[in-house]
């Protein structure tokens, strides 16, 4: 594949927009446009626009009393489950000192099941853990946050474009956070839609173009996508899902 007729760079980046490539394919393309940014920029665009096609073409979403009352009805077998994961979130605080995130075998922090039908990516996993330390910091005196948001200046550190985020998002902290995947960006904010939500980006070590797709564990909704080589993950409290993912192709549209 994507040898050097540039009528077959053609037919393959074609077949790759249109997913109709196999695994091992579709890596083979990944890894040249990796190498290609000006013909990566022009697949990310094709991408966009094709998701807008999908997103127009979708059906109508269920009535507001329907869906407000097959939320309730969810939330109401949780509750046990909640007040489980209430108690699981102390070993979080050991996280503040070390520094360390643990992989698949984190337990309280991993991602549980998830409403969507392809597994959730590691990254989804760190965010998750970022949201409930940053959450955690709020509440201690010795570990102040920060609310200065330099994207040139993480950008230098860590190699991360940041999305344009809503001016009425209000920052209360920000930090480098460590990961599976390297350091990755946490940042909390208040927000009128969504209560407190974070916002975690971590380069993901391959390129790859994913429209923004949601999850569901028992107290959380996390929306997730990929531009480039960089992951983006939303977390909120699971009430706001549907909003929150809403907010997750805004965020996505100011990447292309």
């Amino acid at each position: 594949m994507l040898n050097e007729d540039p009528a077959m760079h053609e037919l393959d980046l074609c077949a790759y927009i249109d997913d109709q490539l196999t695994e091992t394919q579709k890596a083979e393309v990944e890894a040249w446009l990796s190498h290609h940014p000006e013909a990566s920029a022009q697949v990310m665009r094709d991408l966009a626009m094709r998701r807008d096609l999908r997103r127009a073409l979708m059906p109508p979403a269920a009535s507001a009393p329907l869906l407000g009352a097959a939320r309730a009805l969810a939330r109401a077998r949780r509750r046990a489950v909640r007040m489980r994961a209430a108690l699981r979130l102390v070993p979080a605080v050991l996280l503040i000192g070390l520094g360390w995130l643990a992989n698949a075998g984190l337990g309280p922090l991993s991602v549980g099941p998830v409403t969507a039908s392809q597994p959730a990516p590691p990254s989804v996993t760190s965010a998750l853990a970022a949201h409930q330390v940053s959450t955690i910091r709020l509440a201690m005196l010795s570990q102040p946050e920060t609310t200065q948001l330099d994207e040139e200046e993480l950008r230098a550190a860590t190699g991360i474009i940041l999305p344009h985020f809503p001016e009425d998002w209000t920052v209360r902290d920000v930090q480098v956070f460590p990961s599976a995947e390297g350091p990755g960006i946490e940042i909390l904010f208040d927000s009128a839609e969504l209560g407190r939500v974070s916002h975690f980006a971590v380069r993901a070590g391959a390129f790859n173009v994913t429209m923004p797709r949601l999850h569901e564990t028992p107290d959380y909704g996390i929306a997730w996508f990929q531009i480039g080589e960089t992951a983006h993950v939303l977390v909120a409290e699971d009430e706001h899902a549907d909003t929150l993912l809403d907010a997750s192709f805004a965020l996505s549209d100011t990447l292309y």
